[in-house]
């Protein structure tokens, strides 16, 4: 599958640009198709209509009309699609780290000195993030030109915003890079349908180094990980009174047959006697 870079893969739709800060009114069919993203900078992403559905490396999210994102650098896995006659439509704010971390610096000594490091914030929005949301939008439509400075003036009214809502997590989304352990990149995407290939992906690696990696670090490779942590996972459900046969499709199983020898050969016990007998 190809990667797609962005900001690149927008340029074509609606926009003003200042310096290295872009302003899109994008707007497309979707569908429900995951696409692999590169974003080369980090990016501001409001959905007008339809819904958008991220993987990153430490979490998943939906979003929404009426929530925003922040969104950085680096690989995702991207589903967007309209819930209507309407094309889906989302307004995305484009900026450097530089821009982040200058504000951020400015902000020191109001932070927590140990941040949290989101792999993206999402948040509902207020009547002044709508309200800047449609002054963007009427700045698109006129084609209103941008000095990098006003660009620059434009990211930090909405960075102050968001800061004052969740400091600590502003700050800890500029603040060093730190690789994602690989097995928190499988175990928060255990029950999203990823392919090995999407989450090397995520991963920043290619599918042969992720599986190395992987079985260095852990001593096993990804895809034993994934059909244990699974089975882990069953044995909860199974305790809670969960029948087998409910179980079996979202563990990744075909059929209830190959979910029993499966869950038989890890356990020494079908999933319904571990049931009765839990």
């Amino acid at each position: 599958m190809d990667v797609i870079h962005v900001p690149e893969a927008v340029a074509a739709h609606q926009k003003i640009i200042g310096g290295e800060i872009s302003f899109v009114n994008y707007r497309d069919t979707g569908g429900p198709f995951r696409s692999r993203v590169m974003f080369s900078c980090y990016a501001f992403s409001f959905i007008q209509n339809g819904q958008k559905r991220i993987y990153r490396a430490g979490e998943s999210r939906v979003l929404s009309p009426g929530y925003g994102m922040l969104i950085p650098e680096g690989n995702s896995i991207i589903t967007e699609h309209s819930d209507n006659a309407e094309r889906y439509n989302s307004v995305l704010v484009f900026f450097p780290a530089r821009v982040g971390k200058a504000f951020i610096a400015a902000h020191k000594r109001k932070t927590p000195s140990q941040p949290d490091r989101p792999p993206y914030i999402h948040f509902t929005t207020n009547a002044y993030i709508d309200e800047y949301i449609r002054n963007v939008k009427n700045l698109i439509d006129s084609q209103q030109t941008l000095s990098e400075e006003m660009a620059a003036l434009k990211v930090n009214e909405l960075l102050t915003a968001i800061y004052e809502m969740a400091p600590g997590l502003l700050t800890g989304i500029f603040g060093a890079t730190e690789s994602v352990p690989l097995a928190v990149v499988v175990e928060n995407n255990l029950f999203n349908n990823l392919n090995l290939e999407e989450l090397a992906f995520l991963a920043n690696r290619s599918l042969s180094s992720f599986k190395r990696d992987f079985e260095k670090a852990y001593g096993i490779s990804p895809q034993r990980y994934i059909r244990n942590r699974k089975l882990e996972v069953a044995c909860a459900e199974l305790i809670k009174g969960t029948s087998p046969s409910d179980l079996y499709l979202a563990y990744g199983y075909e059929n209830l047959s190959n979910f029993n020898t499966a869950f038989k050969r890890k356990y020494g016990i079908t999933p319904a006697a571990f049931r009765q007998s839990a």
